[in-house]
């Protein structure tokens, strides 16, 4: 009887194995079938435009200048902004684009920080024949992404639109509390990457949430796009350059005078809401140029999912264009009157001949 409970144990674990192996066999073929019909259905709306051998997706819209550029948060791509960008193409030229990995756009060995991230937006512009000057606007992570573009390149920048942005002493200011939110959340990332393979994050239409309230097309785009691996992997390798990103931002300071609006969600996580209004208004304070807002009944993501707020983001986006626009006019204006002056004062002086 004794050596009977070892092979029926070993059995039953055997069996245990098989059935383990044939659910991963399974979900990994329905992955694979999945993506590809995703890859083949919904081809890229924009077009891929090479950055240092890597094909990066790009939506442009609309004519004119300042050219707006939208950067998304943390696990999303250009589709979320599906509200904002027609809108501000009614009034000025407008592109959005996936981070390398996200979306449509191809995988990168490049470095995660906010530093390379910002010069890569930069090539992709200059590559795709997209001139400043430039308003950005960035979502949560893409808060960092935007300001370390306007402290590399300043003079190309016209205005910045932060939406609850990513504050680089968030995780400092919070504690423990933070610190163990942030660890539990890239753990959750990793596990999911890896269960992607199998098709888990699929079919439990997981992080669905930051599509509710964008129009169905792009709300399918967006999780179907979101639960691939590549998707996921990047996400996961953004996650983990975190700590990295915020302080190369935290070292790059102020903006002195420039155009800045920031736009706060009115709720945030566990009833943190004071504690990251206060930091949104610190951001605030980067710009002696600066407007401040806290959109009511919004929350992180709804800020630019939910049509009606996300007009609020349409709007400040187009009082920085417009005060670009008189800006430039400003500068025409004094450069023809000096050359005017310069013309007449040169007509009235008297030509002397040496003989």
């Amino acid at each position: 009887m004794s050596m009977k409970i070892p092979k029926i144990a070993s059995r039953a674990m055997f069996g245990v194995g098989a059935v383990a192996a044939a659910l991963s066999a399974s979900g990994a073929i329905y992955q694979y079938l999945a993506t590809e019909w995703a890859r083949r259905r919904r081809l890229p709306p924009g077009r891929m435009v090479d950055v240092d051998g890597v094909p990066l997706h790009l939506r442009d819209q609309g004519e004119g200048s300042p050219t707006v550029v939208l950067e998304a948060g943390l696990t999303s791509a250009s589709a979320q902004w599906a509200w904002v960008q027609p809108e501000v193409a009614k009034f000025t030229r407008v592109v959005s684009y996936d981070r390398a990995g996200l979306g449509f756009s191809s995988p990168s060995d490049a470095p995660r920080d906010a530093k390379s991230t910002a010069e890569r937006l930069h090539a992709l512009l200059e590559k795709a024949g997209v001139p400043g000057p430039y308003v950005l606007a960035g979502h949560s992570l893409g808060g960092l992404f935007v300001r370390m573009f306007a402290r590399l390149y300043p003079e190309e920048v016209a205005g910045l639109v932060l939406l609850d942005s990513v504050h680089p002493d968030q995780r400092m200011r919070w504690g423990q509390a933070s610190h163990w939110r942030h660890t539990a959340f890239f753990g959750e990332l990793m596990v999911a990457s890896y269960l992607a393979r199998v098709g888990v994050p699929r079919l439990s239409g997981y992080r669905s949430h930051i599509t509710t309230g964008l129009p169905t097309e792009a709300a399918e785009e967006l999780r179907e796009l979101a639960c691939t691996n590549c998707h996921m992997d990047a996400t996961t390798l953004e996650t983990a350059g975190f700590d990295a990103m915020c302080e190369q931002v935290r070292a790059a300071g102020g903006f002195g005078d420039l155009p800045l609006a920031v736009i706060s969600g009115e709720c945030w996580h566990d009833g943190w809401d004071e504690q990251w209004h206060s930091l949104q208004r610190e951001l605030a304070a980067l710009s002696a140029e600066s407007t401040f807002q806290i959109v009511p009944g919004s929350n992180h993501t709804s800020l630019i999912t939910n049509r009606e707020q996300a007009m609020v983001t349409v709007r400040a986006i187009q009082r920085l264009v417009k005060r670009a626009r008189a800006a430039q006019r400003y500068v025409r204006r004094v450069s023809k009157n000096a050359f005017n002056s310069a013309t007449q004062s040169a007509a009235s002086t008297p030509s002397t001949i040496t003989t």
